[in-house]
């Protein structure tokens, strides 16, 4: 966990290159808190979402930006609440207004449009993206295409933070996403990750519903 940390603070210091120490700090604390205690949505997706990113990087029409669009994407997520995304950019504009950072209004876009989940092109058989959004949502969704071990491992993490909810409550609403999922024809706007992701991605989720349907996964938060 720390090797990551560091490996993203140095990340971040590279990006700010153009603020002050004392608010490239600032700021990265407030990252930091923000995702150090979430089990899923924390700094491990960060890593996971920056690792997609340098892979991915050169098919991005501005990567300045989507880079900056991965930190703050999630900065606010209160799984009580339904406009983290409004939320989250709002603290994307503060971070603008403090310094001389000039693209808060295309990052402050991604951050709200990714929030959706999906976009046209998810529900067009045979369509795919190219657009920096489409990447950002494909790269946010990329641990449904992971190995079925650690499909189940986020799984588990995510669950814990939806505490509000009991486990039946919780499994319902998790059937309701996966069963949308199953209905369009892809899961990944871009060619790359659907090439990659999204026969794995459909596996582990017919598993899941499965799992679901039947009363048979044990919630360990």
């Amino acid at each position: 966990f720390r090797m990551c940390e560091a490996a993203l603070a140095q990340r971040w210091n590279d990006l700010t290159t153009f603020v002050t120490e004392e608010v490239r700090q600032k700021w990265w604390n407030k990252i930091l808190d923000a995702h150090k205690n979430r089990r899923f949505s924390g700094v491990k997706h960060l890593e996971r979402m920056f690792a997609e990113f340098d892979k991915h990087k050169d098919c991005l029409k501005d990567r300045y930006a989507f880079a900056f669009a991965i930190f703050f994407k999630n900065i606010v997520y209160n799984t009580m609440k339904s406009n983290n995304p409004e939320m989250s950019a709002a603290l994307l504009r503060q971070f603008s207004q403090e310094t001389t950072f000039d693209q808060e209004n295309r990052v402050a876009e991604l951050i709200i449009e990714s929030g959706k989940g999906s976009s046209d092109v998810n529900l067009q058989e045979g369509a795919y993206g190219e657009d920096d959004l489409h990447y950002l949502i494909d790269f946010d969704l990329a641990f449904l295409g992971d190995t079925p071990e650690n499909f189940v491992e986020h799984e588990m993490a995510m669950r814990s933070e939806f505490y509000h909810l009991s486990d039946v409550e919780y499994a319902m609403q998790r059937l309701k996403t996966f069963r949308f999922f199953v209905q369009i024809p892809n899961i990944y706007a871009t060619k790359a990750l659907r090439d990659q992701y999204e026969a794995k991605a459909r596996a582990n989720i017919a598993t899941e519903i499965e799992v679901l349907q039947g009363g048979n996964r044990g919630y360990d938060c």
